[in-house]
């Protein structure tokens, strides 16, 4: 009989516990109406960083994963210096070797226009295809993910600008 009390008073302490975690709305004042809750944009992320992005079976098309995923880095890059990216398309080995390369390509070029329509600057950026090149084993067995884009992006931190009112020549001197 007494473990199950234990149980019992332990799983009442857990609801108790998980209970405290949330937040009740806030109600409007009478003859306001609630404010809607606000997305809170993610702070911009200057320094060089990768990140995949993946494509449905020979397919080129962007999913609404990737798009997400696109959109996000152009967030976190808002107001960076950004001095280049690589755009790697890649392809699993079914079909043959050059539908993987062309798909591959194809792929590339729909992540650099989305880049480009997210935000990111243009310099130069390497756009490089590489089909089915790797995607399988030594030993034979097929590489698993490999309908992907990997983007490399290298960015840095803005360069400062002197606020209004300051000089710049010169240490300041005391009065």
């Amino acid at each position: 009989m007494r473990p199950m009390v234990l149980r019992a008073v332990c799983g009442l302490l857990m609801l108790a516990a998980l209970a405290a975690c949330t937040e009740t709305p806030r109600k409007a004042a009478p003859g306001r109406a609630a404010a809607p809750p606000t997305a809170v944009a993610p702070p911009p992320v200057c320094m060089d960083m990768s990140f995949p992005v993946y494509f449905a079976n020979a397919s080129q098309a962007l999913t609404p994963a990737a798009q997400g995923v696109i959109a996000d880095a152009g967030a976190r890059l808002k107001g960076c210096a950004f001095k280049g990216a690589e755009i790697v398309g890649l392809a699993d080995a079914s079909g043959s070797s050059a539908a993987n390369l062309a798909l591959s390509r194809r792929r590339a070029q729909a992540v650099a226009r989305a880049m480009t329509a997210a935000g990111l600057p243009t310099p130069p950026t390497a756009v490089q295809a590489f089909g089915e090149t790797g995607a399988v084993t030594p030993w034979g067995d097929p590489e698993p993910l490999r309908r992907r884009v990997e983007v490399i992006v290298r960015a840095s931190p803005p360069p400062a600008t002197p606020a209004a009112g300051t000089q710049e020549s010169g240490p300041r001197r005391a009065r």
